[in-house]
């Protein structure tokens, strides 16, 4: 159960009512996350276009989809893990690549690329910081864009994995 109580459409003010109503999915369902994010609307008015310019980026979607879900492996985060396997899929993640993350290094299921990148959520994540070779070697198979945009996509997934920890959200 979540720490604090879920933003609801028919008890919100007005302003978390506008802003909940832009994520109402077709079903009519909002996700638990953004109804927690609703106590602040002021500040998920400003994260949500953050969002979509991260992902509007030129970052390779499948990269960014495999270290936002490493990452939340790493921070055993089972909300943002199940949403971003699912957004991992629709961009060409497999299965077989899920299943095998938590030893990517020896997996033959990704790309020597896909384990830089893996290796590289696996050092944001747990340190800050990246080490001297793995940066070396990014640098060799993406633009400058692309690795801020890796380190923005660590950066974020750190951000909502532990929203998502401390707050308690209910998986969907």
């Amino acid at each position: 159960m979540a720490r604090l109580p879920y933003v609801e459409l028919e008890t919100a003010s007005p302003e978390q009512k506008e802003i909940l109503e832009k994520l109402t999915q077709k079903s009519g369902k909002i996700a638990n996350f953004w109804k927690l994010w609703g106590h602040s609307p002021q500040l998920l008015e400003t994260f949500l276009p953050f969002t979509k310019a991260l992902a509007k980026g030129t970052l390779d979607p499948k990269l960014r989809e495999l270290a936002y879900v490493k990452a939340s492996q790493i921070n055993d985060c089972a909300y943002c893990g199940n949403a971003h396997k699912a957004g991992g899929l629709r961009v060409g993640v497999t299965e077989q690549q899920l299943q095998e993350l938590g030893n990517y290094a020896t997996s033959s299921a990704f790309s020597e690329l896909e384990k830089l990148v893996l290796r590289y959520t696996e050092e944001l994540t747990r340190t800050a910081k990246s080490s001297e070779e793995v940066m070396a070697e990014l640098k060799k198979h993406l633009s400058p864009r692309d690795i801020v945009e890796l380190s923005v996509t660590v950066g974020l997934a750190n951000l909502t994995n532990r929203f998502n920890m401390s707050l308690l959200t209910d998986l969907d």
